[in-house]
């Protein structure tokens, strides 16, 4: 699908489980990833997974990146950047959030999320081994997805899945199609 089309429109696998969620960088509204867990948790799914929230010092600055445990609201903290040019990426954090993941799927949750289809799942590396282990395992998994990551997305997915605008309608609308 031309990623221009991804607002308006959802394409969907009837026989994959699993949808990219795909975000501008600079997109406004990176909540709806967040709502959309709680909505459903507040209904008794069971949701498993990692969420990303940035942290921010007095002056409204980014400083940070915390990984959220969906299961148990536990943070984390994964990068803490010295400089604006540094990734500062935890590595034992990353192996923490892997080890969520795989807890997820070994409780046989109802839905995984993952934030975000990053670089090193990219360059096949940080928690793609996972990502690929939920969908092989069956369970329903929403990923989010960088516009610019798509075609890399597509590829290591074989191309199937959807493919969804970053906003709760569309989480909600692929979710009930999933679960009917």
């Amino acid at each position: 699908m031309p990623a221009n089309k991804i607002k308006s429109s959802i394409e969907n696998d009837p026989e994959a489980n699993f949808a990219a969620a795909v975000y501008e960088p600079d997109s406004g509204n990176r909540m709806a990833l967040l709502k959309f867990v709680e909505k459903l948790m507040n209904l008794n799914v069971r949701v498993g997974g990692v969420l990303q929230e940035a942290v921010y010092n007095s002056e409204n600055e980014v400083t940070g990146l915390n990984a959220i445990n969906v299961a148990t609201g536990q943070r984390m903290p994964i990068s803490r950047p010295a400089k604006h040019s540094e990734c500062g990426l935890d590595v034992s954090a990353l192996a923490e959030t892997s080890g969520i993941i795989r807890q997820a799927i070994d409780d046989q949750v109802d839905l995984i999320v993952v934030e975000k289809f990053g670089e090193l799942e990219q360059d096949g590396r940080g928690l793609i081994d996972e990502i690929l282990l939920t969908i092989s395992e069956g369970i329903p998994l929403l990923i989010s997805v960088p516009k610019a990551a798509l075609p890399i997305w597509q590829e290591r997915s074989g191309e199937l899945g959807s493919v969804l605008a970053f906003s709760e309608e569309a989480f909600e609308g692929w979710w009930k199609r999933l679960i009917e």
